[in-house]
């Protein structure tokens, strides 16, 4: 999409706008390109005790090589990290924003540069994190004249609709993952019936939904808790999503099961959920690494104790990290901004999709009759100060990826 702009002072301009709609402060530009800065950003992250201030002020290189096609390399790298080193002082991070991507060689050069510097905060943003992050801020997209990469909705559930007979139960919070595929499912004609949180948590409301529906009612069942994943579902509702699954019902959880099982909430679904905490993996995440970049208010460190989780982190996906049939139609590597779990597979389930540290987007598990599989997103954004979007709308590739298993839960 950034080939669409062909003049590098106006893709300055758009990373200008970007980062002020993600919650930056931008300064004016000092110079024009002359010291290795276009322009400085300025983020902030507050606490509740207002003697407690994270602020750090990015110095921002911004490289347009999308007409060329050529990607970030160590020669153009070297020049920018040694007038970041002169310039530096406490409290500036550099951030490179590149309208292609870096080389390996770029990579460890900045890498080196860090470990000579623990002080130093270094970030390189490539097209497809901008592509990512502008997916988000449609005005932009239109202000630029970029083509949107986002979904059609619709698209998720062509080849899928034949294979569902009997009616999709979705329990869900309020999450824009959960409201864009309602409307995925009710677009493409498929009958769901939706269980918001607020409905199962009730007994009395929980006891009027259910009792019209049998344990074979169904033929599928979506399994979402996002930003109600600390409070528990009720035993009723537990015991019924088991029976779905008893009958043959294939099951399809969310973030954040895996969280809440790992903290004694769902013992009954250790038998069928194929993922478990990866502590060990998030331990890989450095506290800062939490934080800086995330576009995050308040001091909120006290979540390094519940750990496991990221919100709003950007990573990327290569379909040579997936299992056939689940990378179909998917032919290039994909970026997401999205929250998800540290996960590792439990014995008996395998990882078919996997981000490039490893961790498991998709994880699948077979028994008998019985297929279930978890899906490692979700649009949690308590900590946020922008609209988080579905990447079922955002993510053309991930739209590809999610048909892809709603397919092999079917079959």
């Amino acid at each position: 999409m950034l080939s669409r702009i062909v003049d590098w002072k106006q893709f300055e301009r758009l990373c200008a706008d970007l980062l002020a709609v993600e919650g930056f402060s931008v300064e004016a530009e000092p110079y024009v390109d002359r010291t290795g800065i276009d322009f400085v950003a300025v983020e902030e992250y507050r606490s509740h005790d207002p003697q407690r201030v994270i602020r750090v002020r990015w110095q921002v290189q911004c490289k347009h090589l999308a007409t060329s096609g050529t990607n970030l390399g160590r020669r153009e790298v070297e020049p920018i990290l040694y007038s970041y080193a002169v310039r530096r002082v406490p409290g500036d991070g550099l951030l490179i924003m590149v309208s292609t991507d870096y080389t390996e060689a770029a990579k460890e050069v900045i890498d080196q540069h860090v470990s000579a510097n623990p002080e130093a905060r270094i970030q390189i943003w490539n097209g497809r994190q901008l592509a990512s992050r502008l997916d988000r801020h449609p005005h932009l997209t239109q202000k630029y004249g970029l083509l949107n990469a986002g979904s059609d909705l619709a698209f998720i559930f062509q080849g899928v609709r034949p294979m569902l007979k009997l009616p999709t139960l979705l329990l869900s919070d309020q999450s824009a993952f959960a409201h864009s595929l309602v409307r995925a499912m009710r677009q493409a004609g498929v009958e769901v019936v939706f269980l918001p949180f607020w409905n199962y948590g009730d007994p009395a409301r929980l006891e009027l939904a259910l009792k019209s529906y049998a344990a074979d009612s169904f033929g599928l069942l979506l399994c979402l808790l996002g930003d109600s994943f600390g409070k528990r579902m009720p035993p009723r509702l537990i015991d019924f999503i088991l029976a779905l699954y008893a009958k043959g019902t294939p099951v399809m959880f969310f973030p954040f099961i895996a969280w809440a099982m790992a903290r004694g909430l769902y013992p009954g679904f250790e038998e069928i959920c194929p993922v478990a905490l990866n502590p060990a993996r998030a331990a890989m995440v450095s506290d800062m690494d939490r934080f800086i970049g995330d576009y995050r208010r308040g001091d909120f460190t006290w979540l390094l104790s519940l750990d496991s989780f990221a919100e709003g982190r950007y990573v990327e996906y290569d379909p040579q990290n997936a299992r056939a049939p689940f990378n179909d139609g998917v032919t290039a590597r994909f970026g997401l901004l999205h929250s998800f779990e540290f996960l590792r597979p439990v014995p008996g389930a395998a990882a078919v999709w996997s981000d490039t540290g490893a961790n498991p987007l998709v994880a699948i598990m077979e028994s008998a009759a019985r297929k279930v599989c978890y899906v490692n997103t979700c649009c949690h954004a308590c900590m946020s100060t922008i609209p988080i979007s579905s990447p079922l709308e955002t993510s053309a590739e991930f739209a590809s990826v999610f048909r892809n298993t709603l397919r092999w839960l079917l079959e």
